[in-house]
């Protein structure tokens, strides 16, 4: 009967510890090109994204989570409209 209540006691310790160490993870926040115009996304079934990205007109892969990036379009917003040429407005005939 003590050999029992010492296992118990045991096993209760061991869980203890397990559940101490065993801290629950915060989910990763997602990388700032799963939302960009320039990036190509691949999710796989594993949970697992492949990220390139295409600005410039190549294909990089990106092996890293992007936190910050100085060409980031959100690819949720309308394009901008870019006015090309030098004169802003045409000055009326006089």
């Amino acid at each position: 009967m003590p050999l029992f209540i010492f296992a118990m006691l045991l096993k209760a310790v061991v869980e203890g510890v397990r559940a101490f160490v065993r801290k629950p993870r915060d989910a990763k926040p997602a990388p700032l090109c799963a939302d960009c115009v320039f990036a190509h996304v691949q999710y796989g079934a594993n949970a697992r994204r492949a990220i390139s990205c295409t600005y410039g007109g190549g294909v990089r892969p990106m092996k890293l989570d992007v936190l910050y990036c100085t060409d980031y379009q959100d690819r949720n917003l309308p394009t901008r409209t870019r006015v090309i040429g030098f004169v802003r407005e045409i000055a009326p005939a006089a």
